[in-house]
C-alpha cells in the first residue's frame, strides 16, 4: 500500500538497507515507479538532491520471497491491509522464518499490539510502530507496545524512529485510535 512505499522510502533514504517484499512480482514492480514518483516528491518537498535520490534506491532490494527477505533482517515493518486474519497469518509465518533477534512492528492504525504478539512468536518483540500518510511531510511516527514488549524494544524502537527523521509519539498503554486518530 502507500504508506508501505513510504515506509520503504523513508527509511532508505536515511541510509538504512531495506528489503522490499510483497508475495506478488507485479506489485514489487509497481513499487519502483511509485518510488519514482516519490523521488519527485523529495525534491520538491525536501530539496533532495540526485545523489540523495540514487542512495536511496540503491539501499532499496526487492523480493517476492519472504525467506529471503527476512535472513538478515533486524526490523520487519509491516503494512498489509488491516485483516485479522491475514495479519495474523502473516505473523505466524514470519515468525518462523526471521532470525530470533528480528523486532516486528505494525503499522497499523487501528489494530492493536496485543492482538498478535503471540502470533509472532516473539511477543517481548512486538509493538506498533504506525505513521502519518505523506511521512516525509507528516513526519510522526506513534510508538506503542503492549503490555508484554520489552522496555528496550520500546526504546529502539523510538530511536529508530527518530533516525529515519520522524518526531516519535511514544504511547505507554496501548490505546485504540492511538494518538493521531483518536484526536
Amino acid at each position: 500500500g502507500d504508506l508501505g512505499y513510504q515506509i520503504a522510502f523513508q527509511t532508505a533514504f536515511h541510509g538504512f538497507k531495506v528489503v522490499v517484499y510483497d508475495v506478488n512480482e507485479e506489485v514489487l514492480s509497481k513499487a519502483k515507479s511509485k518510488f519514482d514518483v516519490l523521488a519527485a516528491s523529495y525534491k520538491h518537498d525536501l530539496h533532495a538532491t540526485d545523489e540523495q535520490i540514487e542512495f536511496t534506491k540503491s539501499n532499496l532490494i526487492y523480493t517476492d520471497d519472504l525467506q529471503a527477505a527476512l535472513v538478515n533482517a533486524d526490523l520487519l515493518i509491516e503494512a498489509i491491509p488491516e485483516n485479522p486474519a491475514i495479519e495474523a497469518d502473516f505473523y505466524l509465518c514470519a515468525g518462523k522464518l526471521a532470525p530470533e533477534h528480528t523486532i516486528f512492528v505494525t503499522n497499523s492504525s487501528t489494530l492493536l499490539p496485543s492482538q498478535f504478539a503471540q502470533d509472532t512468536g516473539r511477543p517481548d518483540r512486538f509493538l506498533a510502530l504506525h505513521f502519518a500518510n505523506t511521512i516525509w511531510i507528516n513526519n510522526t511516527a506513534e510508538v506503542m507496545g503492549h503490555p508484554g514488549t520489552s522496555p528496550a524494544i520500546f526504546d529502539i524502537i523510538v530511536d529508530f524512529a527518530k533516525a529515519i527523521g520522524m518526531v516519535a509519539l511514544p504511547l505507554h498503554k496501548e490505546q485504540p485510535g492511538y494518538i493521531l486518530n483518536t484526536m
